[in-house]
């Protein structure tokens, strides 16, 4: 594969992960290789290779002729945010106990823990703050294992359709349970900063759960 065809393929990836995370593409939709590349206007071979590596993130499923984009059942959203709680609180004790404060000042510099985000109606810009927060954690952590893991599971964690099912005061619940995490690392507190991201993920499960009753 030459670079600039490897380049599509991810940039192709990127594009099609982004309209399954955001809801563009819904669960079960079928991806047909054909079908995607004359409506993207490219070759069937990075779309091919897009499919298979959306396959390996778990965010699709190989069927006859293609591929659908897979629809997680409780079991599966509850394994997802057991994993990604115990990644994120790790992660957030590695921050606190580095020295100085270049990290939280980078990690506050989100702005994913002020009140005034967690009364917004803005539900698109939650989740991308959201993210944002959550990202910074895990870059600063130093731990480039850590983050990689954490990447290939993070697309399921909070997206774009399960915010606008948030109530106003489940928003600021969360936004108020990232500067409980802010603060803790603040303090260096290693202890603290694990278990304000542990409940955190833990209680964002919950609410997803609650959601698709």
């Amino acid at each position: 594969m030459t670079s600039s065809n490897g380049s599509l393929t991810i940039d192709t990836f990127n594009r099609l992960r982004l309209d399954i995370i955001q809801g563009t593409i819904r669960p079960n939709e079928r991806l047909i290789a054909a079908d995607l590349a004359a409506a993207l206007n490219i070759s069937r071979t990075p779309i091919r290779e897009a499919l298979q590596l959306l396959e390996s993130e778990d965010l699709v499923v190989a069927v006859k002729r293609g591929y659908v984009v897979r629809e997680h059942s409780r079991a599966d959203i509850q394994e997802i945010y057991e994993v990604r709680a115990a990644l994120e609180g790790m992660a957030a004790r590695l921050v606190a106990e580095q020295k100085g404060l270049a990290a939280v000042k980078t990690i506050e510099a989100v702005g994913a823990h002020k009140d005034q985000l967690g009364t917004t109606k803005d539900r698109s810009k939650v989740v991308d703050l959201n993210n944002a927060f959550h990202s910074a954690i895990f870059v600063a952590c130093g731990n480039q294992r850590l983050e990689r893991i954490n990447r290939s599971n993070s697309q399921h964690f909070f997206n774009y359709r399960i915010a606008e099912l948030y109530t106003n005061e489940e928003q600021l619940a969360s936004i108020r349970e990232h500067a409980r995490i802010v603060k803790a690392i603040r303090a260096h507190d290693g202890d603290a900063a694990e278990t304000a991201a542990r409940e955190h993920v833990l209680n964002g499960l919950r609410v997803t759960l609650s959601k698709l009753r």
